[in-house]
C-alpha cells in the first residue's frame, strides 16, 4: 500500500493575479552602455551579455553623450556609512544635505538618503560578465513591482566605477527586525510581510526569474512597513528551452511574451551562487546539486522565512537528513504527527501551506502563486504601505 503523506493537502485557490508588463518602453540607462561598452578583444565568457548592435540594449558602437552627466556626489552627496564591503563591490549610504531655503515655512528640508552599490573593476572575465549581468537585470527590474527594490540611477563615480543607486529603506532588513526582540512577530504583521514577499516572488517566477538568495537579510523594509526584495546578484533568468516558463509560474498570466521582459543575452546565464549565510535557507535539492528548477528553491526559502518570522529563529542548520538531526526529525514528522516548530506557526490552513512550501520533493512543492491563491493567504490583508510599495 503506498504511503500517504498526511501533510499533503489540496489548497483551495481564490486570489486572482493581474498580469502587467512593467518593461514596456523600458530603456537601459545610457551610463550602462558607456560603462559596459564591448571591447574588440572581449573573451567568449564575456560574449553572452554583449548584445547585438540591433538590440535596444546594445553595448557596441556607443557614441559619447554631448554633455557629461552630473557626478555621483553632485546628485547624491557624500558617503556617510559603508553598509557592506565585498571582494568585488561595496554598498554605501550616501547623504545629501538640503540646500538652504529649500524647506517650507523657513524649515530646512530633510536629508536625502540613498544606497549606492559600487562595482569595482576586475581583470577576471567571469567577474566582469557577472557585474554586467547584475546591472542589466537591476535596470530591467526597476519600478517593476511595488515589493521589489527599484534601481533609481546608474552612473560612474570619480574613478569610473559603475554605481547603481537605490532608495534607502529606513527600517533595515528583516533579519535586523527579527534580532531586535525574542518575542514572536504578531500574526497579522507576519502575514502581511510574508504576503508581500510572496507577491514579489510570484511576479519574478512568472517571468522565469529565480532569485536564488532569498534570506531575511535580502528582504528590506521601508519606514511604513513595505517589503522590498533586493540583491539579485545570484538571480537566474531561466532559459525556456531548459525550464518550462509556465511550469512553476502558475499565475494564470496570459502574457506570452514573458521571455521578452528580460533583455536578450541574459537568459541562460547562471551567476555564481552566494552560499555563505544562506545554507539554512537552501532546499535539499540545491545542497545535493539535483538540478531542479531554482524557482522551487525560492519557495522553500520563503517557507523558511515565514517560520523565522513566527519563531524569530530557524529550524535547522542544513536541509540534509545525513548531516542534520533536526531536519531528519522534520522529515519523519511530516509522515506522522507533524513537526513542532511548524505546528506552532498558525492555524491548520497556514500549517498546510508551510508544509507544502517545505516539501523535500521539489517536484511536489507548491508554487508561490499557488500559496497566494490558497485559503490561508486569501484571508490575509496587506497594509497600505505594502500595497503601494512605500
Amino acid at each position: 500500500m503506498p504511503h500517504i503523506d498526511p501533510h499533503e493537502h489540496d489548497l483551495v485557490s481564490y486570489e486572482p493575479t493581474e498580469p502587467f508588463n512593467p518593461f514596456q518602453g523600458l530603456k537601459l540607462p545610457n551610463i550602462l552602455q558607456r560603462c559596459w561598452s564591448a571591447p574588440d578583444s572581449c573573451t567568449p565568457e564575456q560574449r553572452p551579455l554583449l548584445f547585438s548592435s540591433s538590440s535596444t540594449y546594445s553595448y557596441s558602437s556607443i557614441t559619447p553623450t554631448p554633455s557629461p552627466p552630473s557626478s555621483l556626489t553632485e546628485k547624491y552627496g557624500t558617503c556617510t556609512e559603508i553598509l557592506h564591503y565585498g571582494s568585488y563591490s561595496s554598498v554605501r549610504l550616501y547623504t545629501r544635505k538640503p540646500k538652504p531655503g529649500t524647506g517650507t515655512n523657513g524649515t530646512p528640508s530633510p536629508r536625502q538618503l540613498h544606497v549606492v552599490k559600487i562595482f569595482r573593476p576586475s581583470s577576471r572575465p567571469s567577474i566582469t560578465t557577472h557585474h554586467r549581468f547584475e546591472s542589466v537585470l537591476a535596470a530591467a527590474l526597476s519600478h517593476s513591482h511595488p515589493n521589489i527594490l527599484p534601481t533609481l540611477d546608474a552612473l560612474p563615480n570619480s574613478r569610473g566605477d559603475l554605481c547603481l543607486v537605490t532608495p534607502y529603506c529606513a527600517a533595515g532588513d528583516l533579519q535586523t527586525l527579527l534580532a531586535r526582540d525574542s518575542r514572536p512577530l504578531p500574526l497579522p504583521e507576519a502575514n502581511c510581510l510574508f504576503k508581500q514577499v510572496l507577491r514579489a516572488l510570484a511576479y519574478l517566477h512568472a517571468r522565469a526569474i529565480a532569485h536564488r538568495d532569498l534570506t531575511p537579510e535580502n528582504i528590506l523594509l521601508t519606514a511604513r512597513g513595505a517589503v522590498k526584495l533586493t540583491d539579485f546578484g545570484s538571480a537566474q533568468c531561466l532559459d525556456s528551452e531548459t525550464y518550462a516558463v509556465s511550469a512553476l509560474a502558475g499565475t494564470g498570466d496570459d502574457d506570452d511574451d514573458d521571455d521578452d521582459d528580460v533583455p536578450p543575452g541574459v537568459r541562460g546565464y547562471v551567476p555564481p551562487r552566494k552560499i555563505l549565510g544562506a545554507v539554512p535557507y537552501l532546499a535539499p535539492e540545491e545542497l545535493c546539486g539535483a538540478g531542479a528548477d531554482p524557482r522551487a528553491g525560492d519557495v522553500w526559502a520563503a517557507g523558511m522565512v515565514y517560520v523565522a518570522l513566527r519563531r524569530r529563529r530557524g529550524m535547522w542548520r542544513r536541509a540534509s537528513e545525513e548531516e542534520d538531526a533536526r531536519f531528519r526529525e522534520y522529515v519523519d514528522g511530516r509522515k506522522g504527527e507533524g513537526f513542532e516548530p511548524v505546528e506552532g506557526v498558525g492555524e491548520e490552513r497556514c500549517r498546510n501551506a508551510v508544509y507544502a512550501m517545505l516539501d523535500p520533493n521539489a517536484a511536489r512543492r507548491i508554487t508561490a502563486s499557488q500559496v497566494l491563491r490558497s485559503e490561508w493567504m486569501h484571508g490575509v490583508g496587506v497594509c497600505d504601505a505594502g500595497e503601494t510599495g512605500w
